[in-house]
């Protein structure tokens, strides 16, 4: 910044940067959603192009923030988990809270048209959000601090659920159905609609029920990787085993810089590559913690140390996994382990399925090319 004699109004501006050691959650909420909603005619009570839109955006949100380590959403709000020891834009609260906000409200309009299309479905006016920054010092704030985000969930949409059924299949008004719910508990609402809608809750989607988790898994693929040839033909491996002699450089060298480069063979090479990924699971219960040490920063190889402090029993593997990409969401059984790869006689450029890495189990993936090719939402590093 150029000096100047105007320099000394920066002394005015107000340091805001969040203390060390910290969780730093930044929550973003739409505004007057509920209008919004309304105006665009989003299904009653859940459309899911609404929340896989909201889930795009905030999968968009961590491929930029590669610090986020875990983003929990619900209706019209997102909560963005920084870990602790980030030095992103210098913990300025400001700072990270404006570009969160900033580059989830613009993906969700960037992204609008891949879920709602036809003239009916045009977005009428820009959606607005705003942001907060709360700093949480232990895992046990922070945990809290989620497991509030999903009991916020599951009241609401009970809510919700009870209301619009009374509203669409009762035929009340809505002040009707506003009256009719007044004063009831958890259980009177799970009555109502079994008995007068004949909804049965607990079939409703856990994407409704229990809103939707994003998190880093690693992505493992095939590559192929060439070797180059001698001058006799024979093909030269790249590596070298220790304790292997091998002749002077010198020579070597020189014939390297007039010689053209001839493949001598190709093999198969595995890179791994970090992806967002979303589920919709309980995260309240300890369970999950347990199934995701790294996320608390604890290291995956010590499953005696518990991201609860209870018992230290043994991580367990989720039984499936769950791709988000620019086109919805697919669903993939994964029974024992979150890392998985690429088949030994696929190529990159034509995946036909996925295997689990140490097992025998594989499944067909054609309905999940999209998921694991270039529109999956990755991270720039390999």
């Amino acid at each position: 910044m150029a000096k100047s004699k105007f320099e000394y109004v920066r002394q005015f501006e107000i340091p805001d940067k969040c203390v060390p050691n910290c969780w730093i959650i930044v929550r973003i909420d739409g505004k007057n959603f509920h209008r919004f909603s309304d105006d665009h005619k989003f299904e009653k009570p859940n459309d899911p192009r609404a929340l896989h839109l909201m889930n795009t955006a905030a999968a968009t949100v961590m491929s930029d923030f590669k610090d986020i380590v875990i983003a929990y959403g619900q209706s019209d709000e997102y909560s963005f988990v920084f870990k602790k020891d980030t030095t992103l834009y210098s913990r300025r609260a400001s700072k990270i809270m404006t570009n969160v906000v900033s580059k989830f409200s613009a993906s969700y309009v960037f992204h609008w048209t891949k879920y709602f299309q036809g003239e009916e479905q045009h977005l009428q006016y820009p959606p607005a959000f705003d942001g907060r920054v709360v700093l949480y010092p232990s895992n046990k704030n922070m945990r809290d601090y989620l497991s509030w985000r999903q009991a916020d969930c599951h009241i609401n949409n009970l809510y919700n659920t009870a209301f619009w059924g009374l509203v669409i299949k009762k035929g009340l008004t809505r002040r009707e159905a506003e009256a009719r719910l007044r004063g009831t508990f958890s259980g009177d609402k799970n009555e109502i609609l079994f008995s007068e809608c004949d909804t049965n809750y607990n079939n409703e989607p856990e994407f409704y029920r229990k809103g939707t988790v994003l998190m880093w898994d690693k992505y493992v693929y095939k590559v192929d990787v060439i070797t180059p040839s001698n001058k006799d033909g024979a093909g030269t491996s790249t590596t070298k085993s220790k304790g292997t002699k091998h002749e002077p450089q010198a020579e070597s060298s020189e014939k390297s810089k007039s010689a053209p480069f001839k493949v001598g063979g190709i093999h198969t090479g595995l890179r791994t590559k970090p992806i967002v990924v979303c589920d919709h699971c309980d995260i309240i219960g300890d369970q999950f913690w347990l199934d995701h040490p790294h996320i608390l920063g604890i290291d995956d190889d010590k499953p005696s140390e518990s991201p609860s402090g209870g018992d230290g029993r043994t991580a367990q593997k989720p039984e499936s996994i769950v791709f988000e990409n620019l086109d919805g969401i697919v669903e993939v059984p994964f029974p024992k382990h979150r890392l998985y790869k690429c088949d030994a006689n696929e190529t990159l450029s034509s995946l036909s399925s996925v295997q689990e890495r140490g097992t025998s189990d594989s499944i067909s993936t054609s309905e999940v090319n999209d998921s694991v090719g270039c529109n999956v939402v990755t991270s720039d590093k390999s």
